[in-house]
């Protein structure tokens, strides 16, 4: 026995001049007479009985100060023996030992949470009951008050009487406790909705106790303050009870930052006007799992009290189970306002669509971590001569046209599926096919740019001035190609993006629309990912600057150009790549009667003439371009 037990147990004998009573109830003769023996030499008296009825009437008229019951005894197992005295007597005080030789069951009757210890029996264990035993009775346990008042009634009963009382008090107690966990079963149903979730978990405590006004504040940043009962009470009695529960909560926090709160009152919970001004009962409760701290709960009455032990057990009962769904419903909330952001954030760039993919994809995560090799679509953007025009405009009015003109661009983008990656300037850079990827990227890309030209006069242009000869005007590039995408940047800065040569190649396409005099140019990679239905026209193979490798190049066309001209023109081209360039010139004059100011066609046929009279040398049908 420890130094602590035995100056306890020594100063109670002291007092009573008694030796401790012990009750035993053990149906094994030998069993019983061991610890019966153990427990004798260190002066305690024990009372022992074969079943668990004669223990509970012996209970009625004289309280031990400790029990021990084996689970088999008769008529009374010990697990209802020990919920009976638990829960629907007047001597839930006593402590009580559970016993049992039997280690197939032990598992399962060990989570009778009524005892207050659970010991399997063996012949090695004995002096560990014994030593249970005095740390048990080393504490001073606090005489609690009958689970349902009973001492309030004081009624003369017989044994039999009083027995019956605790049978059915400890029923109905278990009934309560059922009820209340089916109840808190259905609050799972509103994890996902925490003003719910709040609205009936309030009803719940309500019913446990008719309190007058609640708060229930739950750990976060900002921390969720929920009120209830507010709307009979003045101002300043809800802030008076209001700054009693800041602290009580702050104090359970124990935040090292500023704590700012967010309030929501709840109407129609309280049912009862109360019946006085100022409140005369107040409890607070700590609601916590085994993952920490997640709020505070607090009532207040006007009625004295009224939170008796009947409705202290309660709620203390179904705090555990309430911690864990309000943890889950936080932690939904934090999410839901992540997405809310992230929806906000991306929606000025990315179609709705495509964020719900992302979301809801099993891929997102990667994204965060992982930089990756894929196939994208880029498509370059740039406003012809624009730096001429800043030079008149105000700087002012230059940026309202920008934003004006993104607006409509990237609105068309994300109608067609695209994200913006970035602006550069005046000019847009887009992905189709990053962070999601559709099978008909290409198609949506070149559909897209089509739209975004056609709608140039859509754009309004404020108060942007123009110089003389020059009109609002773009030049789109688009390829297809591998990239590296993901989170690209430094330690302290990073944005999804992706590099490559895909990404060179296209803003080089974008360039050379200028040179061809094409609203949009493509690349072969490209051309073989689009349908039938695009008016596509090969218009030259090309050496872009910094590249050894040829590129097909071709400009694509809201409507189809006259066969007039589309026919000859790729007869010429035909010529002019094998190298006969004589036989290529007649061809381009004859598209360019058809389109005398087409910019490619005068080109091609610039190029044939000087090529007739100095062919160049190792002609491969490529020409290489020294410009970007």
């Amino acid at each position: 026995m420890s130094k602590k037990a035995k100056t306890v147990q020594n100063q109670n004998d002291a007092q009573t001049n008694e030796k401790p009573l012990i009750y035993l109830a053990e149906p094994s003769r030998i069993l019983s007479k061991i610890i019966s023996t153990e427990l004798e030499k260190l002066n305690y008296e024990v009372r022992v009985f074969t079943d668990g009825y004669s223990l509970l009437k012996e209970t009625i008229v004289h309280s031990p100060k400790l029990i021990i019951s084996d689970n088999s005894i008769a008529e009374i197992n010990g697990i209802e023996l020990c919920k009976i005295l638990k829960n629907g007597s007047t001597k839930d005080s006593i402590p009580f030992i559970l016993i049992s030789t039997d280690d197939s069951i032990f598992d399962f009757w060990i989570s009778s949470m009524e005892a207050n210890r659970v010991v399997l029996i063996n012949n090695e264990n004995i002096d560990y009951l014994i030593q249970t035993v005095n740390e048990l009775l080393a504490f001073e346990f606090i005489e609690a008050n009958s689970f349902f008042d009973e001492d309030a009634k004081k009624l003369t009963k017989t044994d039999d009487q009083v027995l019956t009382s605790w049978v059915v008090q400890a029923m109905t107690k278990s009934n309560l406790f059922l009820n209340m966990t089916k109840n808190i079963i259905q609050l799972y149903e509103c994890v996902n909705d925490m003003e719910q979730l709040i609205s009936q978990i309030f009803g719940l405590v309500y019913n446990a106790c008719a309190y007058d006004i609640a708060v229930m504040v739950l750990d976060n940043q900002p921390a969720k303050v929920f009120m209830t009962g507010t709307e009979f009470f003045e101002v300043s009695v809800v802030d008076e009870f209001w700054n009693i529960c800041k602290i009580e909560y702050e104090q359970q926090a124990k935040k090292n930052h500023t704590i700012t709160y967010e309030d929501k009152y709840f109407e129609n919970i309280v049912l009862k006007r109360p019946v006085g001004e100022r409140f005369e009962s107040y409890i607070s409760f700590t609601i916590k799992n085994k993952k920490g701290f997640v709020g505070t709960l607090h009532l207040a009455s006007c009625h004295k009290k009224i939170f008796n032990y009947k409705a202290i057990s309660s709620i203390e009962y179904i705090i555990p189970a309430l911690a864990n769904i309000l943890s889950e419903s936080i932690a939904h909330s934090v999410l839901a306002l992540q997405e809310t952001r992230l929806r906000t954030a991306f929606s000025k760039f990315v179609p709705e669509e495509v964020i719900n993919d992302f979301l809801h994809s099993d891929e997102k995560t990667e994204l965060n971590n992982n930089n990756e090799k894929r196939n994208v679509v880029i498509l370059m953007c740039d406003i012809r001569s624009f730096t001429s025009i800043s030079e008149i405009n105000k700087a002012e009015d230059v940026v309202n046209f920008l934003n004006s003109y993104f607006t409509h661009m990237v609105n068309i983008v994300k109608k067609y599926g695209g994200t913006v990656d970035k602006f550069i300037g005046d000019a847009i850079m887009v992905l189709f096919g990053a962070p999601i990827s559709y099978n008909d990227n290409a198609q949506r890309a070149v559909q897209a740019a089509i739209e975004m030209y056609a709608q140039l006069e859509e754009i309004p242009c404020g108060n942007l001035k123009f110089p003389e000869g020059i009109k609002l005007d773009i030049g789109i590039g688009i390829h297809y190609g591998e990239v590296i995408v993901g989170q690209i940047g430094s330690a302290d800065k990073t944005s999804y993006t992706v590099i490559g040569d895909t990404v060179n190649l296209a803003s080089r396409l974008e360039g050379l629309t200028k040179l061809y005099g094409a609203k949009l140019i493509i690349s072969e990679a490209v051309r073989d990912e689009l349908d039938e239905t695009l008016n596509v026209l090969l218009l030259d193979s090309v050496k872009v600057k910094g590249k050894k490798e040829a590129v097909f190049i071709y400009r694509v066309d809201e409507k189809a150009l006259p066969a007039e001209f589309t026919e000859p023109y790729e007869k010429g081209f035909k010529s002019y790549a094998e190298g006969a360039f004589g036989l290529a010139i007649p061809y381009f004059e004859a598209a360019l009667e058809v389109l005398p100011h087409d910019k490619s066609a005068k080109l091609m046929l610039q190029r044939c003439n000087e090529f007739a009279e100095s062919k160049p040398d190792n002609w491969d049908g490529a020409i290489a371009l020294t410009s970007k």
